[in-house]
């Protein structure tokens, strides 16, 4: 997907309609993210988040970060424009550029939503989606959200990346909300 021309901050899509829950499937199961004992994280599910909070926090989000692999082993991060809907992550890009090319070889993924203090990590796998298979309501959704519709005159691939975990970190609930979601 483009940049958001300078100067403007679009919006945030609220109003557009996403699938209901029950379309996107069973929620995810909340627990405990596997950390040494010596962090002193809780280990009973009370205080887990519930994944609305985590859901919020990934279709808010205005900007996302994004790291693949490359063939040989090593990292390649990249921020970037997407939109959280139905439950996957989606974005645009060129079949040339360097992320399109190692999710080609490699299709393991992490999408990271903007807010650091509320952190929201999405581990998943991505797979290019054509746009007459795209979610009703995911182009206006981008329109809302950025200012442009998903476009196939556009050029590029949108990729979906399906969730697999989740976890949240919220600096201020650190010692209470650590919460993992694992999707099966």
């Amino acid at each position: 997907m483009p940049a958001t021309p300078k100067g403007k901050r679009a919006t945030t899509a609220k109003n557009v309609s996403e699938p209901a829950p029950a379309a996107r499937g069973a929620r995810p199961r909340a627990s405990r993210p596997v950390v040494p004992a010596s962090y002193r994280f809780p280990t009973s599910e009370k205080g887990l988040l519930d994944w609305t909070w985590a859901r919020k926090r990934l279709t808010e989000s205005h900007n996302y970060v994004i790291m693949t692999v490359r063939p040989d082993g090593r990292p390649h991060c990249m921020g970037m424009h997407g939109l959280w809907f139905g439950d996957a992550y989606y974005f645009g890009t060129h079949s040339t550029t360097r992320k399109a090319r190692n999710l080609a070889a490699n299709p393991h993924c992490i999408v990271v939503a903007e807010d650091l203090a509320e952190l929201v990590i999405v581990e998943g796998i991505a797979e290019s989606v054509s746009y007459d298979a795209l979610p009703e309501g995911l182009s206006q959704a981008s329109k809302q959200k950025y200012g442009w519709p998903l476009d196939p005159r556009m050029g590029g691939q949108v990729y979906r990346v399906k969730p697999r975990v989740v976890f949240a970190f919220p600096e201020k609930q650190i010692a209470t909300a650590v919460t993992r979601w694992v999707f099966e």
